[in-house]
């Protein structure tokens, strides 16, 4: 096989993976529930298209009532999304809520473009294409591309900068910023933490080219993110400063008083271990994954060690850049502990600098078996070390097709023996999604024209929508003081078994029930 003909198997292969990607999307993005943060975070959408807060006394107003929540989350996307809801012209909830899912599958699928296109920058085309595979194929991530607006976004965003970013330091111009900052000030519309992007590129910036020329660079850049901030976050332009400044603070001040699921205890969200970040990465990041980072990091270090300045002010700055995007966010959370839900989505956006720094280590292992095999074994060697990753990543996918539609319950084996133990050591199913199923099953076997149930938390009576419409019309949800036919839950903040009988349908994943049903009808 000439080299040609491999470079063209790996451009037919990316383009099958892609299409792929899509067409798998479109299939399943039906099948999801509704998550926890859906609801409310469609009417910080609204608010904003409508414009409830026309000026600063309406804002003063909000705050007094609300608080600073809604300007304290950035709408850039939700604005998108309520827009298109908007266009749908639909009275049909479940519609709109199939819609939104669509949309945000497809806000991370552009996502996986620009990990591409970064990769390529980077890596050779085969390394590129099994990083977006290695993205795809992290079931925790998968799952939350369909319903997670805040996170997804941002990551798709982050990513954005982060190539945008690369493509100013080598060809710094006039275009280039341009693009770059419009990335940017999009990114911290979306969530005020993108800053971060804007820390990353003045001090890469001055590193690689440190002179007059760049300072003005900056300058403009940073002119370019405050012009289209009021764009994608309308009420920026009536409170800049205050709203920037509650979007910080509250970054790390989230008003969240619940506990948190973690190794076995319930931690309030206030008071987290400092390992609670690292440790939710580890067990929810496939291992062979994980393998490779750590592979991918002890490269990345030796080389900084070697050549420092080839790595610190030059090209291969780009991996310093990838190592302060993945670490920094991390040590911020091991230092100042903020206040966090459940799991580690808030740091989405880190994961795709994870899965680069797994490239760099399948490039490491990779350079170093063919330069034991020789030159005439190079593809011998790149066709089995790419099948070793796959087979490695069987299991994975064997979890995701199996567990359909929830697959953000992935944990591997670091995180307890079976799922029936990792359910008493961490929250499963936190978002709620499994209610939907609890529901299909409730109204597909009881046939009363009115149906009382009582359920544990928020998503049981949101996931509702997901019914037809005749179906929901027979559902109503009652408080535990009224007398109910069912209880549902999906064991959130809950762990240990409930003291209802029977459970009549659970949805399992493994050997634990991640939401159960149990009829209640003939309870006084």
């Amino acid at each position: 096989m000439t080299d040609q003909s491999e470079s063209r198997n790996i451009k037919a292969a990316t383009i099958v993976f892609f299409v792929a990607l899509l067409v798998i999307g479109l299939f399943v993005y039906r099948d999801y529930g509704i998550s926890w943060d859906e609801f409310p975070t469609r009417k910080f959408g609204y608010m904003n298209v409508l414009d409830v807060v026309p000026d600063a006394a309406t804002l003063d107003s909000v705050r007094a009532a609300d608080g600073p929540a809604f300007e304290r989350f950035g709408p850039a996307f939700e604005i998108l999304l309520v827009r298109g809801e908007l266009l749908l012209h639909s009275n049909d909830l479940r519609l709109v809520m199939q819609m939104r899912h669509l949309a945000n599958f497809l806000i991370f699928y552009i996502g996986v473009v620009f990990f591409y296109l970064f990769c390529r920058r980077r890596f050779r085309p085969g390394i590129a294409l099994l990083s977006c595979v290695c993205l795809v194929l992290s079931p925790l991530l998968f799952s939350h591309a369909f319903y997670n607006v805040k996170d997804i976004a941002f990551l798709t965003m982050f990513v954005a900068s982060m190539l945008t970013l690369d493509t100013v330091l080598d060809d710094p111009r006039w275009r280039t910023v341009l693009v770059h900052a419009i990335a940017t000030g999009i990114l911290v519309g979306t969530r005020i933490l993108g800053i971060f992007a804007m820390l990353l590129t003045g001090v890469a910036a001055l590193a690689r080219r440190p002179s007059s020329r760049t300072v003005l660079f900056l300058l403009a850049y940073g002119v370019v993110v405050m012009l289209v901030l009021p764009v994608v976050w309308p009420v920026m332009r009536l409170d800049p400063i205050g709203i920037i400044k509650d979007a910080v603070l509250g970054s790390t001040t989230n008003p969240y008083n619940n506990t948190d699921l973690f190794r076995g205890t319930q931690y309030p969200a206030t008071a987290l271990p400092w390992d609670y970040v690292p440790t939710w990465i580890l067990i929810t990041t496939p291992i062979v994954i994980t393998a490779l980072f750590v592979v991918g990091v002890l490269a990345s270090i030796l080389g900084v060690v070697r050549k420092p300045i080839d790595y610190l002010l030059r090209e291969k700055q780009r991996d310093v850049i990838v190592l302060s995007w993945f670490f920094l966010p991390v040590i911020g959370c091991v230092v100042l502990r903020p206040i966090l839900y459940d799991s580690w989505r808030h740091l989405f956006f880190i994961y795709p600098a994870l899965v680069y720094l797994a490239a760099v280590g399948m490039e490491t292992i990779v350079t170093r078996a063919e330069r034991l095999a020789g030159e005439e074994k190079r593809r011998l060697v790149s066709g089995v070390l790419t099948g070793a990753l796959l087979l490695c990543l069987a299991p994975v996918v064997a979890f995701m097709v199996r567990n359909h539609p929830f697959e953000h319950v992935y944990f591997n084996r670091l995180a307890g023996r079976d799922m029936a133990e990792i359910k008493q050591r961490f929250e499963l199913d936190y978002w709620g999604l499994s209610y939907r199923k609890a529901l299909e099953y409730i109204v597909s076997t009881d046939t009363s024209s009115i149906i009382r149930i009582h359920g544990a938390n928020f998503p049981a009576a949101v996931n509702s929508v997901m019914l037809s419409p005749s179906d929901r019309a027979r559902v109503r949800f009652v408080p535990m003081s009224q007398p109910a036919d069912y209880f549902i839950t999906n064991y959130r903040f809950h762990p240990q078994p409930y003291p209802y009988a029977p459970e009549v349908f659970g949805v399992r994943v493994g050997n634990a029930s991640i939401a159960s049903v149990f009829l209640l009808r003939h309870t006084p």
